[in-house]
């Protein structure tokens, strides 16, 4: 399908309204009308351009619209993704906060919000699943996260020592081993 404003605007305004917004569950429904349905991106451009956004500091999806849009159609691309992006997001905040208040204890409301939570965490496990498969990841390097994630919680060392520790053994490693070959 050729690319316009408007279809450009429509592919993240579905994405962005069946996830409100939510960060990695926009993912697999951006992935599926980029890549799959319409074709403006290859697999290998929208995982790179995942991978670059997940490095941004930020909210998570109005990033990735940003990116992905202005790749497809420019800076034009770029403000109707994330105009896309927010819109739904948007309108549900104005209209929960107008009338939230006087309808959070009705049983159907709140049988509602317990019932969302394992949907909510279907759909973000699916794209990290699908971004696993296709990271190259391995298990001679899967043993840094894993532990990272224990030295966190087991030990209780700061996130941060382990941000800065990894990054001068990245340097380390990219200059000193990476230098030889």
């Amino acid at each position: 399908m050729p690319v316009n404003l408007f279809t450009l605007f429509m592919a993240f305004l579905k994405a962005g309204g069946l996830t409100i917004g939510n960060g990695y569950a926009i993912v697999e429904p951006l992935r599926h009308a980029l890549v799959s349905e319409n074709k403006w991106l290859t697999e290998e451009n929208f995982s790179a351009d995942l991978a670059i956004v997940q490095a941004m500091p930020g909210i998570f999806s109005l990033n990735l619209a940003i990116c992905l849009g202005k790749r497809i159609y420019g800076r034009r691309g770029m403000a109707a993704a994330l105009t896309g992006t927010l819109l739904p997001a948007f309108v549900i905040l104005i209209v929960l906060a107008t009338c939230f208040e006087s309808v959070r204890h009705f049983p159907a409301v709140e049988t509602f919000l317990k019932g969302a939570r394992p949907a909510i965490v279907a759909a973000v496990l699916l794209p990290c699943l699908k971004m696993w498969r296709h990271s190259g990841i391995v298990l001679s390097t899967v043993w840094i996260p894993v532990g990272a994630a224990l030295a966190i919680v087991l030990l209780g060392v700061s996130p941060t020592y382990i941000i800065i520790a990894l990054t001068a053994l990245g340097l380390l490693y990219g200059f000193l081993v990476r230098a030889d070959s």
